[in-house]
This record gives structure tokens, C-alpha cells and sequence, in this order.
């Protein structure tokens, strides 16, 4: 995600730090924003001009078919909001959803890449979207003193830290008990009139929390910290337990379609950012390998060598094996295997890694490298 420049930081400071959700039923448009003279007004146009700087930014997911796929999602839960609310996909890799104040609901590329299905897409963007409708922002603000968090630091989208009474915007740190209690309540009624799965909105949360007890995640991103998520998990059971004749619609199938693309980009972006944990958390053991590219094995093999514990280099060779086994035709795998096996000195066979990536990817960018490598261990032989 491209960063953002000091002065998209700037009106982060002026549509957060003020943020009030609007009502819906006075504001519908930028021109109706305008000709108001109230906070309202000014909330909505920051909140325009933030989506403006946004796209100038680069900072939104840049497929126009996965948009298009969330935007049908948050419609067919709220259709009387067609038109109004948007709903975008930030390319960010943290777990973090928000609303602004001009019914722009944004989901990150992260969030969207660890979740499993249509229903669970389905229960964040009604969670969120019944923030906006309620006006829980204004709600929220109303009940808080902003002085008792004056100089706090949180982070935001891409790293930037942010200061003062954005620590407890609702946008990104959540809201009081009672809020998300009636956000609950809302979103699950979209979910079940829509004919989803409602027992997928406690998969939800529990998949969230799981992540974030393995990362020990602790920054205010969407839910993160132990008791927003735990309070979620038991809220939906609750209303699970009342629902009589629910649907059973999961969203498997599209969902999988409509993510694949971004799923493969992602764990190459975690790999990137040597998010060795992430890579661990989402590809071992008993998980659906289905909704990843067939090379997937080779990102779990990277993440276990470069972590290096007990055991990993053992761990990492057998992920290659598998990658190759799936995919023989990715030349990174040679490659990675080839240095596991130079640094196991198992020469002959990093020999043979080696030269398979080369012919594999002859217009590899580390060609020269590991060119070089061949040459000394072919050098060692003589």
C-alpha cells in the first residue's frame, strides 16, 4: 500500500478527530453536505475529500472485480442504502474494518484474505454499516472525554501514528459495550433476513480471536483486543440460540472465486514483510488449502526458515517437498530449497536446486546470485 503523505495524515487528524456519523435520512449526498451549515456538513464533505485522498494515494485494493463483489454483498444486506453507502477494500494487510461518517464502509485486503466465506464478509459489513445507521459515532463521542487520552499513540492503516482524541475514535477502536451490543443485534437481523448461515457470524469473531491470541496482536485494529471479540463471540451465540428457522447460506463457492486472486498476492506480501507467524497461522495444519494457490506450501516452508526454532529447517524441507509435489513448475521453491540444502551442506542437491530455478526462471532479477552460488559449489568439487 502506497504510505500516506503528511497530508492525507492531516485530514486523518480533522475527519477522526471530530468524527460523527450522520444521519442518513438528513444528508444522502456531497450537495446536500454542502448547502448544510452544521457539524454534520463538515463531518460528510472530510469524509469525501478523505475518499478522494485515498484513491490519489493509491491506497485502494486496485481490483475492480473484488470491489464490485463486496460492494454487491453490503447491497443485498442493505438495499434501502444502494447508492448511498460504499463499500471499499483498503490495500492494507492488518485486520481492520471501519465506517466513515458519508456511509463509506472500508474493509482491509488482510481481513478479507482470512476469512472463509460470504457469511462472515456478510457480518462485519452489516456489524459495521449498523454503526453508521445508528449514528454510534456521535453516540460514542458524546460519552467520552477526549482530554483523558491526550498524547496516547494508535496506528492507523499504514503504520502512520496518530495522537490525541483518535485514540478513541469509534471508526477504528470501537465503540461502548452498549453499541456494539445493538450493532449486534442489527447486523445478525441483516444477516438471518438476507437467508445466511447465522452461525457463521460466531465463526466470525472466534477465527478473529484465534489470530489474535497467536500474534498477540495489540493495537486497536477492527475487535482485536480479547474482551471486544469475546464479548462478540457470546453476543452472537445468544442471539444464535432465538433464531428459529434460519437460513443456511455460507457463500463458500463466490466467496473463494471472488478472493483467490487476492489470497495468492497476500501471502506473497506477508512473506515480503517477513510476517513469519501470519504465514504460520494461516497455512498449517488442518486449514482449507483449496481457497490458496497450489504453490502455497512454499510460502509455509519460507516462513518455518526463516523463523528457524527447533525443528523448522526439518519443517521448511518438508513444505518444499510438498510445493514441488503441487506445483513443479514454480522456480521459487527451487530456490528456497537450495539454499536450506547449501546451509545443511548438502551440496550435490542445492547444486541441483540451484541450476532447476535458473532453467525455470532464466530472467530471474537474483540470477547473478545465484549464479554465484553454483559457481562455489562447483568450485568446492573440483
Amino acid at each position: 500500500m502506497a504510505a500516506l503523505r503528511f497530508s492525507v495524515m492531516a485530514l486523518l487528524v480533522v475527519l477522526l478527530g471530530g468524527c460523527n456519523s450522520l444521519p442518513v435520512r438528513s444528508l444522502t449526498s456531497a450537495s446536500d453536505a454542502t448547502a448544510a451549515n452544521d457539524e454534520e456538513g463538515r463531518v460528510w464533505v472530510a469524509a469525501e475529500d478523505f475518499d478522494l485522498a485515498l484513491e490519489r494515494q493509491d491506497a485502494l485494493y486496485p481490483d475492480s472485480k473484488l470491489q464490485a463483489y463486496v460492494q454487491s454483498v453490503g447491497d443485498r444486506l442493505f438495499p434501502e442504502f444502494r447508492g448511498v453507502v460504499r463499500y471499499q477494500v483498503l490495500d492494507s494487510p492488518d485486520l481492520n474494518a471501519f465506517a466513515l461518517g458519508n456511509g463509506s464502509i472500508y474493509i482491509n485486503s488482510g481481513m478479507l484474505a482470512r476469512l472463509d466465506n460470504e457469511a462472515q464478509l456478510a457480518t462485519i459489513l452489516a456489524h459495521e454499516v449498523t454503526h453508521f445507521k445508528e449514528q454510534h459515532n456521535l453516540k460514542n463521542r458524546r460519552n467520552i472525554n477526549t482530554s483523558a487520552t491526550a498524547g496516547l499513540g494508535i496506528t492507523l492503516l499504514t503504520g502512520i501514528p496518530l495522537s490525541g482524541q483518535l485514540f478513541v475514535s469509534a471508526a477504528i477502536s470501537g465503540y461502548s459495550q452498549e453499541l456494539e451490543r445493538e450493532a449486534d443485534v442489527s447486523g445478525h437481523a441483516r444477516l438471518v433476513a438476507n437467508g445466511y448461515a447465522p452461525e457463521e457470524s460466531v465463526k466470525t469473531f472466534e477465527h478473529l480471536l484465534a489470530e489474535v491470541e497467536a500474534l498477540d496482536i495489540d493495537q486497536p485494529y477492527f475487535f482485536s483486543t480479547h474482551p471486544r471479540l469475546e464479548e462478540r463471540i457470546a453476543s452472537f451465540r445468544e442471539l444464535n440460540e432465538k433464531v428459529r428457522d434460519a437460513g443456511d447460506e455460507v457463500g463458500a463457492g463466490r466467496y473463494l472465486a471472488n478472493t483467490r486472486k487476492l489470497r495468492g498476492e497476500m501471502l506473497q506480501r506477508y512473506l515480503e514483510m517477513h510476517q513469519d507467524r501470519i504465514l504460520i497461522l494461516m497455512l498449517e495444519g488442518d486449514v482449507d488449502h483449496q481457497r490458496y494457490p497450489a504453490h502455497w506450501p512454499f510460502f509455509l516452508g519460507e516462513a518455518y526458515r526463516h523463523r528457524g526454532e527447533e525443528g523448522d529447517p526439518g519443517r521448511a524441507a518438508k513444505a518444499y517437498r510438498q510445493a514441488l509435489a503441487n506445483a513443479p513448475e514454480f522456480a521459487p521453491t527451487y530456490r528456497a530449497l537450495g539454499i536450506l540444502q547449501l546451509g545443511q551442506e548438502r551440496q550435490g542437491e542445492a547444486l541441483h536446486s540451484f541450476q532447476r530455478y535458473l532453467e525455470l526462471s532464466p530472467d530471474a532479477k537474483d540470477r547473478g546470485y545465484v549464479a554465484q552460488y553454483i559457481e562455489t559449489i562447483q568450485e568446492k568439487d573440483e
